[in-house]
């Protein structure tokens, strides 16, 4: 059974830090490597042990975390980790896949600390992810955040608890504005009468409900905490960078890391809470 130890030991051989040396250090670089702790390390190891094949070790999803994070070319992971740039190819995409497959999300959980009489339980957000050119211009893959070619995803959070209970996308951000991508999915998934919390670019009364001058300075809060996530969720630099692998590999990068952001707000990093 992996413990914590195991995944400060196993880091540290790939970060060089020494491992009787100071722990703020220690954990500091750990994170700047790996993105997370050890503790979600462990968390995320036992979610998977019943799939993560026979043969893995610990420094496997180790390598998946320093692709996520570090998003560095395979050359320089290959000399970090002491293997071939095959290898360690193979084992992180096997742990991406699985960290992406893990059941971290559960969309009943927006109802949890509400309510009898609430309505509104999630505020949503898309954000956009920037990707390679595509060989022939389209506009269908531009994004007005950063004037470029990108992916759009909708991310949904319970405005009590903070978890994150939806994730969604993956689609060309010029084809997919924030409203469309939200009528493909998740609106179909509301209960009657039920609202979202959401920017000016969810235009649809009927399930969102936009903060309005002052006076909704509370929704404005719970946007504002929603930005926090996106932060957490981009500290992954596989996001924040252009991605340069197969873009049908995109979601699965995706989904991993927010994955990761949601075990991290479950193991002593949550969101801040807000009052509605």
């Amino acid at each position: 059974m992996a413990s914590v130890e195991t995944f400060w030991e196993a880091g540290h051989k790939i970060t060089g830090h020494d491992v009787d040396g100071s722990l703020s250090l220690g954990y500091r670089r750990f994170r700047a490597f790996f993105g997370t702790s050890p503790l979600v390390c462990v968390v995320a190891w036992d979610i998977m042990s019943m799939t993560r094949p026979t043969t893995s070790r610990p420094k496997h999803l180790l390598w998946a975390l320093l692709l996520l994070k570090r998003y560095s070319v395979e050359d320089v992971n290959a000399a970090l980790t002491g293997v071939s740039e095959k290898t360690f190819r193979k084992w992180s995409h096997i742990f991406i896949n699985l960290l992406a497959d893990m059941p971290v999300l559960c969309w009943e959980d927006r109802f949890r600390s509400a309510p009898r009489d609430a309505s509104t339980f999630i505020s949503l957000d898309g954000t956009d992810f920037k990707i390679m050119e595509p060989s022939d211009f389209d506009p269908k893959w531009w994004s007005h955040k950063f004037n470029g070619p990108g992916l759009r995803y909708e991310v949904g959070i319970c405005i009590r608890t903070g978890d994150i209970v939806w994730a969604h996308g993956g689609l060309p951000c010029g084809e997919w504005p924030d409203l469309r991508l939200a009528r493909n999915a998740i609106i179909a998934a509301l209960r009657p009468g039920e609202k979202i919390i959401a920017d000016r670019g969810y235009n649809d009364q009927n399930f969102f409900d936009v903060p309005n001058g002052n006076a909704d300075l509370q929704k404005k809060q719970i946007l504002a905490r929603h930005e926090t996530v996106n932060k957490r969720i981009k500290q992954f630099c596989c996001l924040n960078f252009r991605f340069r692998h197969s873009l049908h590999l995109h979601p699965r990068f995706f989904h991993a890391v927010v994955n990761l952001t949601q075990l991290m707000n479950q193991n002593g990093e949550p969101l801040y809470s807000v009052n509605f």
